[in-house]
């Protein structure tokens, strides 16, 4: 199975360059757009997914929605959420860095009412393991929309590159990773990566 990771489009948490917004950030029109340019981007690709996820944050969901409007077998799963900021949602990603310039210098570090970076990959890896490479063997595509968290820690792992380079791999909104199996060797080998 080859795995497509699908990041949402632009939201208006994205705009305000906040730290990771909250679960209710919505897209803005443009990131609607963006949704719809890659449904046919999916589609000139004939990328079209046995199995779909996404994450429940909002602008996660609304990129689901326009770019499998026509498919409503997909799933919902919590653990393709991005990193929860907590009391800091609603913070300017470039304040929090001037206010707290070592955080993050341990992916231990936890958002006050939030969650560490070291939480996210650890359910990202733990989706990744029970919904994806238990199913490596079988035939087809199967895609998650979620998050540059999300993505940059499954990229990372399926890459071997060491957590504690996060984040390694970071792709634009409304873009696509692909992840194919190599038929001889069963590896999986990067394709693309933020594709849009």
């Amino acid at each position: 199975m080859d795995l497509l990771l699908i990041r949402h489009g632009q939201s208006h948490g994205n705009v305000a360059g906040l730290l990771n917004a909250t679960v209710h950030d919505e897209l803005t029109q443009y990131g609607m757009e963006q949704a719809g340019s890659l449904r046919g981007l999916m589609q000139q690709r004939g990328l079209v997914p046995d199995i779909v996820y996404s994450s429940p944050w909002k602008r996660a969901l609304q990129t689901t929605e326009i770019i499998f409007s026509d498919q409503k077998n997909w799933s919902i799963d919590a653990r393709l959420g991005e990193t929860d900021p907590g009391k800091f949602a609603s913070w300017r990603a470039e304040d929090f860095k001037v206010k707290f310039p070592q955080f993050g210098e341990k992916l231990s570090d936890r958002y006050s009412e939030g969650e560490s970076h070291l939480e996210l990959a650890a359910r990202s890896i733990d989706w990744l393991e029970q919904e994806f490479l238990s199913r490596l063997d079988a035939p087809g595509l199967l895609a998650a929309v979620c998050h540059a968290g999300p993505i940059a820690v499954i990229s990372q792992y399926l890459l071997n590159i060491p957590l504690s380079m996060f984040p390694n791999v970071l792709v634009p909104n409304a873009s696509l990773t692909l992840f194919r199996k190599d038929k001889n060797s069963r590896k999986l080998i990067l394709e693309y990566a933020g594709l849009s």
